[in-house]
């Protein structure tokens, strides 16, 4: 657990500062992080390190670095909509949002198409839940937003309105279905209940995952890929992959919480 939240913590640091500096281009055209990876086993900033295994904060990068990014600025009752496009050609797509509690229950909603011009950041929309963060209980809702192109879901980003340390989540009962295809493994999520930084481990083998540490709404499904390792087959690694989130970690009010963010 320990492990897990320090690369999450770094993770975020990292996603909050990236995002910040793309949203703002006209004071600050380019991001680097320390460090990319190890030249030998030791516990590091890196986000790959020594054999090659990703940390958290790699696969955050991955999307945080995306050439079309969506990104969410938060200050109180209000969060604010970004879409950053790096591509030299102007971009159109949709973003659909909504705030919910951890059941999937919808209080409000709305999609909005959007048109970003090439290499620009572009401030969407500014929403203030300050009725709804009154009426409801602050500690159990979540404002879910998803980059859309066509039928192409591109990305996805949550916001919640406390520190995750205040916070007791459900425990989203995650369904895993493993199959493969090929070489390719293809792992199907689907979260009953709001889960917060779903975390993938092969403990057999050193696995890249197309996506880890990522959240999961309410009802929802992801699919993530990676190449199966030698000698494993679909039923092998179905019982043996660990799938966690935040809500497995030690709880809220407990001496382990104060490492939180």
């Amino acid at each position: 657990d320990m492990v897990s939240m320090t690369q999450i913590v770094q993770a975020e640091a990292m996603r909050y500062g990236t995002e910040h500096w793309r949203r703002n281009r006209d004071r600050c055209s380019g991001a680097l992080y320390w460090q990319l990876n190890d030249c030998w086993p030791v516990a590091s900033w890196a986000s790959i390190d020594h054999y090659g295994r990703w940390k958290a904060l790699h696969y955050f990068a991955k999307r945080f670095n995306a050439p079309v990014a969506l990104s969410l600025a938060e200050q109180d009752s209000f969060v604010n909509i970004f879409v950053t496009n790096d591509l030299k050609e102007d971009w159109k797509g949709e973003v659909r949002w909504s705030l919910q509690d951890f059941k999937g229950g919808v209080f409000i909603a709305d999609e909005e198409s959007v048109l970003v011009g090439a290499t620009e950041a572009y401030h969407m929309k500014t929403l203030n839940f300050e009725d709804e963060l009154k009426s409801f209980d602050r500690n159990k809702l979540v404002f879910i937003a998803e980059l859309w192109q066509g039928k192409n879901f591109i990305s996805r980003q949550t916001v919640l309105f406390e520190k995750e340390k205040e916070i007791v989540l459900p425990q989203p009962n995650l369904q895993t279905v493993v199959t493969t295809n090929g070489d390719e493994l293809n792992i199907n999520i689907t979260a009953m209940k709001y889960a917060r930084y779903v975390m993938l481990t092969l403990p057999q083998a050193d696995v890249v995952f197309s996506d880890n540490y990522f959240d999961i709404p309410a009802g929802k499904s992801v699919n993530i890929t990676a190449k199966c390792p030698q000698g494993l087959t679909a039923e092998a690694v179905q019982s043996s992959l660990l799938v966690r989130s935040l809500a497995d970690m030690e709880p809220a009010g407990t001496p382990f919480s104060d490492y939180m963010t």
